[in-house]
Order: structure tokens, then C-alpha cells, then sequence
């Protein structure tokens, strides 16, 4: 005799485990033996809210698959302006020189033909690239102060990068950062993103002016005092913030497409220049 209760508890046991396993398998999970469950990787837009640059890396270089799929990564960005040309190479020790560098294994050389927008560019490309390397739980910092050395004209900007010998973590709370109102106008939920992009000494110099889902973005082409005597590429800075703005809006399933028509943007505030427009 077929006991059909038991039998209607099976399958609603089967059925739901069935769906457990399902969810499990298309997430970023793998299995493992118990007690070592490999974590879900961070995205480049959770890494906005917890990454800090770093001046302690551990002496060992990536392994040549992550430089590999760092690589790729690079090739697959999408540029800012399609006709300024970036190009850039990863070095070590003996390939840059410059004061009071940090040591670490690897440098990434930045470098672009003159162009009004090359800076911002290479800070749009290269900071999604920052992301991405945290988000694998590699550590970085933009290098103001390094230089190639063998000579190149067309240098931009260096980063150093590699493995953390310490945590490279930052809570909400330990962003130094000016609040929304002083740097915007307008509402728009990409914005808190923006805000928190990193910045030579911290100039934080860009503006933006948010209406109907567009962005008009400046930027401060001096920081002003000792700090703008001291540090040039304001230009750069905007660029990483745009790409703050991008993974924002690709984590909201907004599109980014920038573009560049003055006459259509508000004023810029004092001591500020139009860059450019977010649509």
C-alpha cells in the first residue's frame, strides 16, 4: 500500500532541494570540502566603497594567469574617447625611478599622445582597471612622482600594484570626502559613487551638475596654493571619477555614454572648466 503522504513529503523535499541546488550552482559559489567555501568575488562597484590604496605590498608578483586576465580586462574597456590613444606596460623595480616610491612588484606605466582629453581618458580606463584589481583582492596606488626609466615622451601616470601585506580596506566612514552639496547640483543615485573617487592630495576637483539623468561634469584645473604648484593632472582625476559614475550606472543597469557639446551645459561654477556630459 502506497503511503501517499509520505510520498507528497518526498517529492516537496526533493523539489525544493532541487531549487537550493540550482540557485547555488548559478551563483559565485563553488563546493568545496566543508569548512573551506570559497567567498563571492567582489564586484568593481563594491569595490568603490571599501578599497584603499596602499603603500605595503607583499614582494611576491602576480602570477602570470592574473596578469594575463588583468590584461584582458584592459583590452575589454570600453575608452572614454574613441581617438585618444592609451597605451601602457607593466614594469618592475628596475624599470621605473622616482622619490619615495613603494615597493612593490609590479609598476603599470601609463602613456598617451597629447590630446585635451588624453588625461581624463587614462583616469577613466585605468581606474576601472584599479577596480578590477581589488576586486580580485589586489592592492594599488596611482603614483604621481614615478616616471619610466627609460625615457618617454608621451608618459602620463604610473600605478603600483600587487599584493596586499596588510588589509587595503576602508570603512564608509574613513573617506575623507566633501559632502554631495558642495560638489553637485541636482540629484542623481550615481553620484555617491563619484564622490568617493580617490584624487592627488585629495583635491577632489570636479563638479557635477545632475538634471533628468544627465551629468554635466567640470573640473578645477589648479587646486590653488601649495597643492597646485605642487600636483598637475586635476584633468586625470575627473577621468577617475567619470569611471566611478560608469560602474555606478552598469550596477543600476544605466547606460554611460559621454559626450562632449559645452553649449548645451550649465555654467560651470568658479574656477571650474566643462569636461564633458553623461547621458
Amino acid at each position: 500500500m502506497v503511503d501517499w503522504a509520505a510520498e507528497k513529503w518526498y517529492i516537496l523535499i526533493i523539489q525544493q532541494l532541487s531549487e537550493y541546488i540550482n540557485v547555488y550552482m548559478n551563483s559565485n559559489h563553488t563546493f568545496l570540502k566543508p569548512g573551506k567555501r570559497k567567498e563571492k568575488r567582489m564586484d568593481t562597484y563594491s569595490s568603490i566603497f571599501t578599497r584603499a590604496s596602499t603603500r605595503k605590498f607583499d614582494s611576491a608578483p602576480l602570477s602570470a594567469q592574473a596578469l594575463e586576465d588583468f590584461e584582458t580586462f584592459i583590452t575589454g574597456v570600453k575608452p572614454l574617447v574613441p581617438e585618444v590613444k592609451l597605451t601602457h606596460k607593466i614594469v618592475g623595480a628596475d624599470g621605473v625611478k622616482g622619490l619615495a616610491l613603494p615597493k612593490a612588484p609590479h609598476y603599470l606605466l601609463i602613456s598617451g599622445r597629447e590630446h585635451p582629453l588624453r588625461n581624463t581618458a587614462a583616469g577613466f580606463c585605468f581606474q576601472q582597471a584599479e577596480l578590477y584589481l581589488y576586486s580580485r583582492g589586489y592592492a594599488t596606488r596611482w603614483l604621481n612622482s614615478v616616471s619610466p626609466r627609460q625615457p618617454d615622451p608621451n608618459f602620463i601616470i604610473g600605478i603600483a600594484l600587487g599584493k596586499p601585506s596588510e588589509p587595503a580596506v576602508r570603512k564608509p566612514g574613513d573617506f575623507d570626502r566633501r559632502p554631495l552639496e558642495d560638489i553637485s547640483s541636482g540629484t542623481d543615485s550615481r553620484l555617491e559613487a563619484a564622490r568617493l573617487a580617490p584624487s592627488g592630495m585629495n583635491g577632489q576637483p570636479w563638479y557635477f551638475a545632475a538634471s533628468g539623468g544627465v551629468i554635466h561634469v567640470y573640473y578645477r584645473p589648479s587646486l590653488g596654493g601649495i597643492k597646485g604648484r605642487l600636483y598637475h593632472l586635476t584633468d586625470l582625476d575627473v577621468g577617475i571619477a567619470l569611471a566611478h559614475l560608469k560602474a555606478a550606472g552598469d550596477h543600476e543597469g544605466k547606460s554611460f555614454r559621454f559626450t562632449v557639446n559645452q553649449s548645451s551645459a550649465p555654467t560651470p561654477p568658479k574656477g571650474f572648466a566643462y569636461v564633458g556630459t553623461v547621458e
